[in-house]
């Protein structure tokens, strides 16, 4: 037996092998926001909103994103539209035409350039289509006015671009809240150019009869308004939020697609056919049946109204949901916080950087010591003044490969009575931080407090307080014995 989830991510890893090995949650992903987008889902949180899903693949060239999606869409079938690139207005315009559909931009360099230009105003349009608010524009084409009411569309947008161009996008769009409505997608692994994989006869059978059933189910998806009222947050998976985010704007993107992803997931799940049945003989009404018995089977209540003609409204009431009942017999217990684990694995880039990447953060260091700038800075300083983004989910990966890479080290020091990280710009610096006796017991400047009787804790901190790492070092200075940093792409440092 089939769920809408299974057949989703089995029916890519036959059409895309090598992306979905690479990237095996991205599948999972896209079958929520399939299933929103179709049923024009709403789902209930601490709120009531429209499951209206921003996506953003980013990666390399050739990890196969613009691949994956252009498969995704065409899944769809022309049951939703799609809203070509163009202009405020004329993107403005095509919404209101088309109403129910999809934006996708795979340029995301060109998006970012035109930003500056008559793209001005896009996100503004777009931060405003995420919670179906009223649209409107004046005097367009020199005819008429063009409003489109709230609530009366329902436009995905998915992106696809690598990290350095979703970067310019991160800086200029950021304080308009547009980041924090993007769900960011960080895929990984070069698929070879020549490299093919074929199925066998039975594979390819498999791939036919899982394309047929789900293109059936989405064409029968937009036949139907969804609204999922979703339990609240678990204690433990709010504290691990509280913790694992401190940025705002990442908090609230993550907060909002657990949300919207465990809702999708749901729907997706209550959706079950064998793989001999044909598609061909459901209806809408067969399609409802089948998620009415399985709610009833694993505990769920749905309510459908009684209108025959379409779009039919059908809600799913998963907010009695406990651990160990109902939905968790298909969905792994606190499926709401595996969902949360999902995203977080994917939302992070990843700590590989390029031999690219290195150079350039490199080179921005040289230009900063070159200047006259410190050679240490606050971990949040060297996020902003030198590496110029202030996205976490950016710039923490990038610190880590350099400190890996012995191009920079990270040191801890009390400020204003709190333990702040610094950034070494140049390990071979004659500084406190570079000695090979910092912070131990032949340091002369400390040593004598190792006598003093202090408990470890409260003889850590008086140590970190009492040695910053950009002292001056003293006659008994030894540089820390480090091997120079590899060189990387070739080139000379």
């Amino acid at each position: 037996m089939y769920t809408f989830e299974r057949a989703f991510v089995e029916y890519f890893r036959l059409k895309r092998p090598e992306f979905c090995k690479n990237n095996p949650d991205v599948p999972r992903i896209f079958a929520a926001s399939a299933v929103a987008l179709a049923s024009r889902m709403w789902v209930w949180g601490s709120d009531e909103v429209p499951a209206i899903f921003y996506t953003a693949l980013i990666g390399e060239p050739r990890t196969g994103k613009s691949s994956f999606l252009r498969h995704y869409f065409r899944l769809f079938g022309g049951t939703v539209g799609n809203i070509p690139l163009g202009s405020p207005e004329a993107v403005l315009k095509t919404i209101g035409e088309v109403r129910h559909g999809y934006m996708w931009y795979d340029e995301v360099a060109h998006l970012a350039k035109l930003l500056d230009g008559y793209m001005e105003t896009f996100p503004n349009i777009l931060n405003r289509a995420y919670y179906l608010d009223e649209l409107g524009q004046k005097r367009m084409d020199q005819k008429k006015s063009v409003v489109v009411p709230a609530g009366s569309y329902f436009v995905h947008v998915y992106f696809a671009g690598t990290r350095k161009d979703w970067a310019v996008i991160d800086n200029k769009m950021r304080r308009t809240g547009f980041v924090r409505r993007t769900l960011t997608l960080h895929v990984d692994g070069v698929i070879p150019f020549f490299k093919r994989r074929v199925l066998g006869l039975e594979e390819e059978a498999r791939r036919y009869a899982l394309k047929k059933a789900i293109r059936k189910i989405l064409e029968l998806l937009t036949l139907m308004n969804i609204k999922v009222i979703m339990p609240p947050y678990l204690p433990a998976l709010e504290a691990r939020i509280m913790k694992d985010l401190t940025d705002n704007e990442d908090r609230s993107m993550i907060e909002d697609y657990v949300y919207k992803v465990s809702a999708g997931l749901l729907v997706a799940n209550l959706i079950t056919f064998d793989l001999t049945e044909s598609p061909d003989a459901w209806d809408l009404n067969e399609l409802i049946r089948r998620m009415e018995r399985d709610a009833i089977k694993f505990g769920l209540h749905i309510e459908r109204d009684t209108i025959v003609k379409p779009p039919v409204t059908v809600d799913i009431y998963a907010d009695k949901i406990t651990d160990g009942e109902g939905i968790t017999q298909y969905l792994p217990p606190n499926f709401m916080e595996v969902v949360y684990n999902m995203l977080i694995r994917n939302t992070r880039q990843k700590v590989v950087a390029s031999s690219e990447d290195i150079l350039d953060n490199v080179e921005k260091i040289k230009q900063w010591l070159e200047s006259g700038g410190s050679v240490v800075v606050s971990r949040t300083k060297f996020a902003q003044k030198i590496l110029h983004t202030n996205n976490a989910l950016s710039y923490k990966p990038t610190i880590e490969a350099l400190i890996d890479a012995g191009y920079i080290k990270a040191v801890d020091y009390i400020y204003r009575n709190r333990n702040a990280q610094y950034i070494v710009l140049d390990p071979r610096a004659r500084i406190c931080a570079n000695c090979v006796y910092y912070r131990t017991e032949e340091c002369p400047r400390i040593a004598h407090l190792f006598n003093g009787g202090h408990s470890l804790d409260a003889l850590t901190t008086i140590v970190v307080a009492k040695t910053p790492p950009w002292g001056k070092p003293c006659e008994k200075f030894e540089l820390a014995e480090e091997p120079e940093p590899e060189k990387v792409g070739g080139g000379n440092d």
